[in-house]
């Protein structure tokens, strides 16, 4: 109850068979005959059944139907992915499947990426949202993976990659580089809770990659290979939804782990799943 569900209902005329997917997981399967109809009515939110109307009694959101019969692999990327930016040609739009578009602040320039095309940041403009779209982020204990290419330019300084906060004003740098280089991902446990990177080498593209379980707290990926971990922890959300700054944090310097501020250099390819990905995942991720 009061917690967001993925659901999906496929049929495949090919093998006769209904399933239910929650959450990415098979649920429920059976072997079922065609409608044989010529035509139908889709009511979403309640149910007729001998004259009375049944009503659904909470929330639903973002209602698809698609004419093929999705995959595992398919069923799952709908269910976690919540935002993968490409950034070719320099768009903020979300190739994952609930296009959250994001929104620059300031002049963004797009240019050469590790994969096609990236985005340069010039220590002061962010790609954020005018709203707070991440949910998950704001539930205590929740999973989350963030992949992202990252290549500093410049000098080195403390400076924020990847910025999360709420309205409320809980706020944490959760990738992000000390005043030598040294790249740290973060969380909170109502402490600051992390691990601890390699120093980032400049005008060189480095993929990062940042997991969380309860169970294996934060492991930390430095070009597809486990560097880091902080061992398990509860993490402590703000209760609220979140939103996300990329390339900066607006000010929020002062916001755990004590030290950030805007990014110079280039971002690409930047992936947000409401799971922990696997090593194998990850590995894939950074090895396009």
């Amino acid at each position: 109850m009061n917690i967001w569900q993925h659901i999906a209902c496929v049929y495949d005329l090919t093998t006769g068979t209904q399933q239910v997917w929650l959450n990415g997981n098979l649920d429920g399967s059976r072997s079922a005959s065609a409608y044989s109809g010529l035509w139908g009515i889709t009511t979403i939110g309640a149910t007729f059944q001998s004259g009375s109307i049944t009503s659904f009694n909470g929330y639903i959101d973002n209602v698809r139907y698609t004419s093929i019969a999705k995959n595992s692999t398919e069923i799952l990327r709908d269910a976690n992915l919540q935002v993968y930016y490409s950034f070719n040609g320099g768009s903020l739009t979300d190739y994952g499947p609930n296009g959250i578009n994001a929104t620059a602040f300031g002049v963004l320039v797009s240019t050469t990426g590790r994969v096609d095309q990236a985005i340069q940041f010039n220590s002061g403009p962010y790609i954020s949202y005018a709203y707070y779209p991440f949910y998950f982020l704001g539930v205590s204990g929740y999973s989350y993976t963030m992949a992202l290419w990252a290549k500093p330019t410049g000098s080195y300084s403390a400076q924020t990659l990847v910025f999360v906060t709420a309205s409320s004003g809980w706020c944490v740098h959760f990738v992000v580089t000390t005043s030598t280089g040294v790249l740290t991902v973060n969380s909170w446990m109502g402490s600051g809770v992390g691990a601890v990177g390699p120093t980032l080498t400049l005008n060189t593209w480095t993929h990062i990659g940042y997991t969380y379980s309860t169970s294996n707290g934060v492991l930390l990926y430095i070009n597809g290979n486990l560097y880091s971990s902080s061992g398990s922890f509860t993490f402590s959300a703000s209760g609220a939804p979140m939103l996300i700054r990329l390339g900066g944090d607006s000010g929020g310097t002062s916001c755990s782990p004590g030290y950030g501020g805007a990014f110079t250099g280039a971002l690409d390819e930047f992936y947000l799943y409401n799971r922990e990905l696997t090593a194998a995942q990850i590995y894939a991720l950074a090895n396009p």
